[in-house]
C-alpha cells in the first residue's frame, strides 16, 4: 500500500495539485467518485470544466 501511495503522490499529485484551490476541486471530485458514486464520465467532464475555469479566474 505504501509503494501505491508513493506512486500517486510523486508523479501525480505534485504536478497537479499547485494551491487550496485544486487540491479542494480535487476532493471534492474523490469524494463524487467514491461516495456519491457519480459516473467516471461525468468526474472527468467536472473536472475539465472546473479546471479551465480556475486556469481562466487564475485560480490555479
Amino acid at each position: 500500500m505504501g509503494i501505491l501511495a508513493a506512486a500517486l503522490h510523486d508523479p501525480v499529485f505534485t504536478s497537479a495539485i499547485h494551491g487550496r484551490a485544486d487540491f479542494a476541486l480535487a476532493a471534492v471530485l474523490f469524494v463524487a467518485l467514491a461516495v456519491w458514486r457519480a459516473p467516471p464520465w461525468i468526474i472527468v467532464l467536472l473536472g475539465a470544466v472546473a479546471g479551465s475555469v480556475m486556469a481562466l479566474a487564475g485560480q490555479g
